[in-house]
């Protein structure tokens, strides 16, 4: 996976430095987001994939719900250490070491998909990529709801306009919103996308 970031980690040996660390906690966010509490109680699914986990935090919420959540990031330190923060759990998720422009250990088809912070730190063609996965992996009609910064780590411009070209012909836009995801306001957007 490429990516390219300014401040934050911009590899998966950085991630993994980041996680070791206390570091990660200047960029991590610890509430469930209402957008993807919304999203589980609305679709109601039985699976769902998270592309860039991190800490696991947000798969282990899904699980909480009786969803057989699986989660990937491509930092092993952020995995091991999600891992051990479920092991007691009554319902468990799945974290993977991955790579979310390239999931082949990945093949049955999910309910809806999510990402909370990882689709705007990858490249454009990382994007295109990690769009022909979810699109591989996510049923038809399934949602996949995206939080990205409008401007990216690496100065792109993300907007619902160039989520819509992006996400292209597979996918339609189904809303886009502005965000206060953060405490400190950097200009965000969730977006809803079905694939079709």
């Amino acid at each position: 996976m490429e990516i390219i970031t300014s401040g934050p980690p911009s590899n998966n040996v950085e991630f993994d430095q980041a996680y070791s660390s206390l570091s990660h906690w200047t960029w991590s966010d610890i509430r469930i987001p209402r957008e993807l509490k919304e999203l589980i109680e609305t679709c109601k699914p039985r699976t769902s994939l998270e592309l860039g986990c991190g800490l696991g935090r947000f798969s282990r919420f899904v699980a909480s719900r009786k969803v057989e959540a699986t989660g990937v990031d491509f930092s092993a330190v952020a995995i091991y250490k999600a891992d051990q923060r479920v092991a007691e759990d009554k319902h468990r998720p799945t974290y993977l070491v991955g790579d979310v422009t390239d999931l082949k250990m990945l093949s049955e088809p999910f309910d809806v998909s999510f990402d909370v912070g990882c689709f705007h730190c990858l490249t454009s063609e990382g994007q295109q990529s990690y769009v022909k996965e979810v699109h591989r992996l996510l049923k038809p009609g399934g949602t996949h709801l995206v939080w990205a910064l409008d401007q990216s780590p690496n100065d792109m411009k993300l907007s619902p306009e160039y989520i819509k070209k992006i996400f292209g012909n597979g996918f339609r836009l189904q809303k886009s919103q502005r965000s206060r995801r953060r405490v400190i306001f950097v200009p965000s957007h969730w977006y809803w996308l079905v694939r079709l």
